[in-house]
Formats: C-alpha cells, sequence, structure tokens
C-alpha cells in the first residue's frame, strides 16, 4: 500500500471543506480575542473606579484650598512674601561678601622667610563699610624676619593696619607672634 491516501473527494469540495475549516479557525480565533477583552476590561474595571475616586478626593480638597486662600486674606500671604523678600536680600548680599579663601589666599602669597604660619583666623565686616579683620600667628624664626614679614603684610593694598605687639620682639629667636590685619584682604 502506498504511504499517500487516497482522497475520494472531488477537488472543489476538498477546497470548500478547507475554507470552511480556516472560516472556523477564524471564528474561533475571534470569539477567544474578544473573551480576552472582555476579561481584562472587567478587571480594569476596579482599578479605574478606584483612580475616578481618588481624581474626586484631589478635586474636592484642591477646592477647600482655594476657599481657605480666599478666606485667609491676603496680610498672612503678605506677611509671608514680606519675610521671604527680607531673606532674598541678605542672600544677595552674602555674594557681595568678601571670601575667606580669597582674603587666606592673599595672605598666603605673602613672601614668608623664616615665618612659620600655624593659625589664620578671618573675620568678613559686619557691614560695608567696616573693616574686615584677619589673625595671623605664627612662629618667626628671627626678629628680622619677623620684621620683613609684618611690612610685607602692612604693604597689602587692601590692608589698612597691620598690629603687631612690640612686646613681641623681646625674644631673639623662635617668636611666637600674633598680627592682627584690619581691612579685607584679597587677591
Amino acid at each position: 500500500m502506498p504511504p499517500r491516501l487516497i482522497n475520494l473527494l472531488p477537488e472543489d469540495r476538498a477546497r470548500a471543506l478547507r475554507r470552511d475549516y480556516f472560516l472556523r479557525l477564524a471564528v474561533v480565533a475571534t470569539l477567544l480575542l474578544a473573551l480576552v477583552i472582555i476579561i481584562h476590561g472587567v478587571l480594569l474595571l476596579p482599578s479605574y473606579l478606584a483612580l475616578s475616586q481618588m481624581r474626586d478626593a484631589e478635586t474636592a480638597q484642591l477646592a477647600r484650598a482655594g476657599e481657605n486662600l480666599d478666606s485667609s486674606g491676603s496680610g498672612e500671604t503678605d506677611t509671608e512674601l514680606a519675610t521671604l523678600a527680607g531673606e532674598a536680600s541678605e542672600l544677595s548680599s552674602l555674594a557681595k561678601a568678601p571670601s575667606a579663601s580669597a582674603a587666606v589666599r592673599a595672605l598666603l602669597a605673602v613672601p614668608r622667610p623664616g615665618i612659620r604660619i600655624t593659625s589664620i583666623t578671618f573675620t568678613p565686616a559686619a557691614s560695608t563699610a567696616a573693616d574686615g579683620t584677619m589673625t595671623v600667628s605664627g612662629v618667626a624664626a628671627t626678629r628680622e624676619a619677623l620684621r620683613a614679614y609684618d611690612l610685607a603684610l602692612s604693604s597689602l593694598p587692601s590692608v589698612t593696619s597691620a598690629d603687631l605687639p612690640i612686646s613681641v620682639y623681646a625674644e631673639e629667636a623662635d617668636i611666637s607672634f600674633t598680627i592682627t590685619l584690619s581691612g579685607t584682604p584679597t587677591s
């Protein structure tokens, strides 16, 4: 017996059976797709209802907040705006204040042979009319090195005065000193 089976149906009837088969297959696939869409729609319904309730609650809260703003008056708002404007002006004045790093950089740029700096303190000016102060402490190897360093600090263009107590010259070597600079040393 040959491996191929003999088809006894005529060719046009076989085509009609194939067409009916594919038609049934398409109908079943369409019905399954529609069923899946309906099931997903039903499962999304609780999420839609929850979001709808949340939206309604947020809308109601926004309406209450708007009523509270209208009822509180503008006096409270004006006070808050004035406070914020004051704080903003303070912050903008800080941008114009002298920088401590620039002052220290200018101080360290001064040549200092025989001088070892141990401490630098910077106090900015309280207002634009006042001078800031800077205190430099350290140890000088000799009186001459200390005197040269004091003169070099005094010659900085933005330093109005360099105060070094005369009593520090009592020692001859390893002299501990503290120089107070007035002005705002910058680079």
